[in-house]
């Protein structure tokens, strides 16, 4: 457009030369031509911005991970006017989500249609704007543009896959399972068995009222089931560095798997506490299927973009944590620091599962690599490999595209 404008002006004073020069019907003929094209140029741009029709369609707003979105975007010109420069901008979300979605320049003939469809996958959790971001037609000069604005942002919302986690021979999940039920069918669901002061992230139903109102304090009670029927998950949300596409790949199998071992220990009875860091610590308490929903809402947009470290809110929870507990550590990355942690909960007796994706890059990698290999299962933490040990959800991905 730009090209074109610095044309028109060289064109226009080539005119006033003309008649300063050489006066007469031609030259000033050629000057008022000149001079008028742009409003006609303009005029014809306000019929065709305001009698183009445009339309879009989805098969429906709300998706699981792996499932198949439809969108048709349709372009309608109802004139007898020629519209060579009409360009059509889609939102960057939408164009990385849906591989093929581009922005497009069209070139429209009289009463013509020009239909765009996509049939895909949808290869990521989250929420995302699809469609046309705006369009913009310009004249016939290519001097001019207009915008047009679509009155509604299509936003659909996909939500991570829940994956059949019983299937997979992974001690982590059959061991710790079976432990947990058999030892709640031999204890006592309600048998106090000790007294302690309130710790964060305690439920409110453990306080006990008399006691604390008696020492003017928080105290919390101990039962078989409170200390035999829980797990802690500590979940790192900490922002990532990479390619785009590689790091929404880790960010979901992380989760996944999450909402995934949580729907099995929620239906066993089971109660999580699922504790993170975003701008505070947060420590939450689910003990049901009701409760799944509430977390599987809340995972499937929760993003990565915390700036603490996950070795520092690990502290925070260890420090909180009771004696002899069972936790499941979530961390897409995992580098030394978080390796120190770990090993602090294992010295406190706690019985950990470590899930990871990949190794933080860095000196310390190859160390790493070799503790979570040798060093860590000899001292009883499981580690579990989300890509390695779990090959079998990327071929149902694959299968889907």
């Amino acid at each position: 457009m730009k090209r074109n404008r610095i044309g028109y002006i060289i064109i226009f004073l080539l005119s006033l030369i003309y008649i300063y020069f050489d006066g007469g019907f031609l030259p000033y003929t050629l000057f008022y031509i000149v001079l008028l094209l742009p409003l006609v140029s303009f005029c014809y741009l306000l019929i065709v911005f305001n009698t183009f029709r445009y339309g879009e369609n989805m098969n429906k707003r709300e998706y699981q991970k792996g499932e198949v979105l439809d969108y048709t975007m349709s372009i309608h010109n109802e004139t007898p006017l020629y519209i060579p420069y009409f360009t059509v901008y889609m939102h960057m979300e939408g164009r990385m989500l849906i591989k093929g979605m581009k922005n497009e320049h069209l070139a429209l003939k009289p009463f013509t249609r020009h239909e765009i469809h996509f049939s895909v996958p949808i290869l990521y959790r989250g929420k995302y704007k699809i469609g046309i971001s705006y369009i913009e037609i310009r004249d016939f000069l290519n001097l001019i543009s207009f915008k047009y604005l679509p009155g509604e942002t299509k936003l659909i919302r996909v939500f991570p896959r829940v994956l059949p986690m019983d299937e997979l021979n992974i001690p982590y999940m059959r061991i710790s399972e079976n432990d947990y039920l058999s030892q709640s069918k031999n204890n006592g669901h309600t048998e106090i068995r000790d007294i302690r002061d309130y710790r964060y992230g305690d439920s409110l139903k453990k306080i006990h009222w008399k006691l604390s109102s008696k020492y003017n304090k928080w105290l919390t009670k101990e039962t078989n089931a409170s200390s035999e029927k829980e797990f802690w998950v500590l979940l790192n949300l900490e922002e990532i560095k990479g390619e785009a596409e590689a790091v929404l790949n880790i960010e979901d199998r992380t989760i996944e798997v999450l909402v995934s071992i949580a729907r099995v220990l929620l239906s066993a009875g089971i109660v999580l506490k699922l504790c993170f860091f975003r701008k505070e610590q947060v420590a939450l308490e689910y003990s049901d299927l009701k409760g799944f929903e509430q977390l599987y809402e809340l995972m499937s947009f929760i993003p990565f973009d915390q700036r603490v470290s996950f070795g520092e809110v690990m502290n925070f929870f260890i420090d909180s944590m009771p004696e002899r507990q069972s936790v499941m550590v979530f961390t897409p990355v995992i580098d030394e620091n978080h390796l120190d942690c770990l090993y602090k909960m294992n010295v406190n007796g706690h019985d950990v599962t470590l899930f990871y994706c990949t190794v933080a890059e860095g000196g310390m990698k190859k160390e790493v690599e070799k503790a979570l290999q040798e060093e860590m299962p000899e001292l009883g933490i499981r580690v579990i490999n989300l890509f390695q040990n779990m090959k079998i959800f990327d071929e149902d991905i694959t299968v889907a595209g």
